[in-house]
């Protein structure tokens, strides 16, 4: 997709308009406000499009105002009434109860980031609700007054940034030292001995890249896995240091699942060393190499896998991050504050790996090494000792 085709193209989400119903007038003026909208690509809501939500006006309410990309908050003298509270008990349920939640919802994140306060006349500025007094208002008294709101739903600034141009690269500099015997991979030994990594987990959340969670059973040493990764390769492994594998297909000695296999990424990190100005000879240098894999058994029927590739073909990026789970693969929490975005992934079948030189080679000869089944993994070997004779 062109920059000109995404600019075309309103983010995902939809926007919600939260009014009060003043008069027949001011209801005109909102359904009209939303029509224009929706022309105009932006995916608008308001109630006056339903008729009678199937679990009730609270529930549709509710769910609108948490699942919603952005709230348009229409300010008026009634509306600012009944959000503050300040109405007869007997008027303005909606607005009032709607009022009630957009509260709560700017308590639990702390910050304003998706209630946008209208206007439609300037004169009104005055009855836009106290928590919201300091966020950006827009009046709609104007062509250019709706043209800021619109650039505003789009995500559009008013001055376009300009690309961030390269860092100036250090002076290159003659390196006689093997650099080879510096370059370390991503996996510290004793910290993952100690983490204890158990199983993979998939999460998805709505209009965001997939997971790749890895489940630890110490959550203390899994965090300081990836605090080192952070400090290594920061939010975003930018030279794709970290290679991540997903080998599916039979492999001697295994159960039926799939692999997962982490290691580094020697062409990308070598990679990163000569940007950095640094030389290095792979030819006449010899590094080594320790990887991870854990070993999933997922039971049958299961689609968390391939839901998770479905995602990442969708967004073409992902986000690694730290679990912390039980044994059994319970009760598993995922630490998201240590994610790191990657974009590569390899997906492959253990049937075209070469046992000799590939980089997911250890992957085969896994049943070699002693290490604990998953909860299904022991199921079903139980089953495989039942049906000997």
């Amino acid at each position: 997709m062109t920059q000109q085709d995404s600019e075309s193209i309103a983010p995902a989400g939809e926007v919600f308009i939260s009014y009060s119903w003043d008069s027949e007038a001011h209801l005109r003026g909102v359904l009209e406000l939303s029509n224009r909208l929706r022309s105009e690509g932006i995916d608008c809501v308001i109630d006056q499009y339903e008729v009678s939500p199937p679990d009730g006006w609270p529930r549709w309410m509710d769910k609108k105002i948490r699942d919603s990309r952005l709230i348009l908050m229409i300010c008026t003298e009634t509306y600012c009434k009944r959000v503050m509270g300040e109405e007869s008990p007997d008027k303005g349920m909606g607005v009032r109860w709607e009022g009630g939640l957009i509260y709560q919802h700017l308590y639990n994140a702390g910050a304003n980031q998706k209630f946008i306060p209208v206007l439609f006349r300037a004169a009104d500025k005055k009855f836009i609700p106290t928590p919201l007094q300091s966020a950006t208002h827009y009046e709609l008294d104007s062509e250019a007054g709706y043209d800021r709101l619109y650039a505003r739903l789009l995500n559009r600034p008013g001055v376009r940034k300009p690309e961030l141009g390269r860092v100036r690269p250090a002076p290159k500099k003659e390196v006689k030292t093997n650099l080879s015997m510096y370059v370390t991979g991503p996996i510290n030994v004793d910290l993952w001995n100690q983490a204890k990594w158990r199983g993979t987990l998939f999460l998805q959340y709505d209009g965001q890249p997939p997971i790749l969670g890895l489940g630890f059973l110490d959550e203390k040493h899994a965090r300081q896995i990836f605090e080192e990764w952070h400090k290594r390769y920061g939010d975003r492994d930018a030279f794709e240091e970290l290679r991540i594998s997903i080998i599916e297909g039979d492999i001697k000695g295994e159960l039926p699942g799939y692999t997962v296999h982490i290691g580094i990424d020697l062409e990308n990190t070598i990679k990163r060393y000569k940007d950095a100005g640094l030389a290095i000879d792979p030819e006449n240098s010899m590094f080594m190499m320790v990887s991870r894999l854990n070993r999933m058994n997922p039971g049958p029927g299961s689609k968390n896998l391939e839901m998770f590739k479905d995602l990442y073909r969708h967004y073409k990026t992902y986000s690694l991050v730290p679990a912390v789970m039980k044994l059994d693969g319970s009760a598993v929490k995922p630490m998201l504050e240590l994610g790191i975005f990657k974009n590569a992934i390899h997906f492959r079948q253990a049937s075209e790996i070469d046992p000799k030189h590939d980089p997911d080679a250890p992957v085969l000869g896994s049943s070699r090494v002693k290490r604990p089944l998953t909860h299904y993994g022991r199921s079903l070997k139980r089953k495989k000792r039942k049906k000997k004779p």
